[in-house]
């Protein structure tokens, strides 16, 4: 009878011993793990918000291989989630809901995790940022509980803390060492990029014929216009041919198909007469708008080109033309719009 007497007198001191910590334990909890990886943005954000790429490096999957993952939905789908189901002892079930997202920049999600029969949920958020030509992952974990739940608030770093270094560390490995192809990079991968100030949506090519590029805006254009409309992007100016190199002996390009998602600085310093016309000079910018076919289009490049050395101005690459009315237009040539755009230092 005493021992019995024992047992309950340990286990109500033990309550209430609980309970009194749970009354100084934070209701709010922020866990945070960061690494640099060497590859970029889009190619390491593509391996966070597609949840079915997670097996490939989340330190909770390689504690049980023989767990049950169920996935639903794609990005950009009202609903995309992966649930888990295991034995393990430290993984019991659990879940991750994608809430919202920035293209290669932020994937916001709800945690999920059952222990003990209890369900937890906490906020979850990856942040990738490029530093130093790497990408800077930040993986944040916020728990806000109520008491007496909050005193899990304690343990919480202790509890998973680890496993998002080690995951961190497993997803560093996997992209710098894998190939292109597993990680789902293609020669018409659509990445976002910055140039001039303006971010674009785009898709490159090294080493194009000038023959195909009509070919190739045409197709990568549409490519484009989709992947924005699922991800939920707004387009913020006409569709754009970015120009980083042309080997006039071989006649190839370097080029981007590229569709601007913030928009360009507006209205110029001053107007200024070049031999092809009136052109509109930025503080280091000039743009020329050319009415009338592609053909042309030369003439224009070489009256900014000549008014660029006349004025020893160092040139900026890519060069930038912006197809304001064209053939989606369903117009006769005559009345395309192109503005070509150099910038220069």
């Amino acid at each position: 009878m005493k021992l019995i007497k024992g047992i309950l007198y340990f286990l109500l001191i033990m309550l209430v011993a609980t309970l009194l910590a749970s009354l100084f334990a934070p209701s709010t909890k922020l866990i945070r793990r960061t690494i640099s990886v060497d590859a970029p943005k889009e190619v390491v954000f593509a391996q966070l918000a597609d949840l079915r790429k997670w097996p490939k490096w989340d330190a909770w999957y390689a504690k049980d291989l023989s767990q049950v993952r169920t996935f639903e939905g794609e990005l950009g789908d009202k609903i995309q989630k992966f649930s888990w189901s295991s034995e393990h002892e430290d993984l019991e079930n659990g879940s991750i809901v994608v809430k919202s997202f920035v293209n290669n920049v932020s994937l916001d999600f709800t945690l999920n995790l059952i222990n003990n029969g209890r369900e937890y949920s906490f906020g979850g958020t990856f942040i990738l940022k490029e530093r130093n030509g790497q990408t800077v992952v930040q993986w944040t974990i916020e728990s806000e509980q109520r008491y007496p739940f909050k005193i899990i608030n304690y343990f919480l770093d202790k509890w998973i803390g680890p496993d998002f270094t080690q995951g961190l560390n497993n997803l560093k490995a996997y992209v710098e060492t894998s190939s292109n192809q597993e990680l789902g990079v293609t020669e018409n991968s659509i990445v976002t990029l910055e140039e001039h100030g303006v971010i674009y949506t785009l898709i490159a090519k090294d080493r194009l014929p000038k023959s195909d590029m009509k070919t190739f805006f045409s197709n990568s254009f549409g490519f484009i216009y989709n992947h924005l409309k699922t991800n939920n992007t707004k387009p913020e100016g006409a569709p754009a041919g970015l120009f980083y190199e042309w080997d006039e002996d071989s006649n190839h390009i370097n080029i981007a198909a590229a569709i601007p998602t913030t928009p360009s600085i507006q209205g110029p310093d001053s107007t200024i007469v070049l031999n092809i016309g009136d052109a509109q000079l930025y503080t280091n910018s000039i743009s020329f708008i050319h009415k009338g076919g592609y053909e042309a289009l030369n003439e224009a490049h070489k009256g900014i080109q000549s008014w660029l050395k006349d004025n020893a101005k160092v040139q900026r690459m890519p060069i930038i033309e912006e197809y304001l009315k064209g053939p989606v237009d369903g117009i006769d040539t005559s009345l395309y719009i192109t503005r070509v755009s150099y910038y220069f230092e």
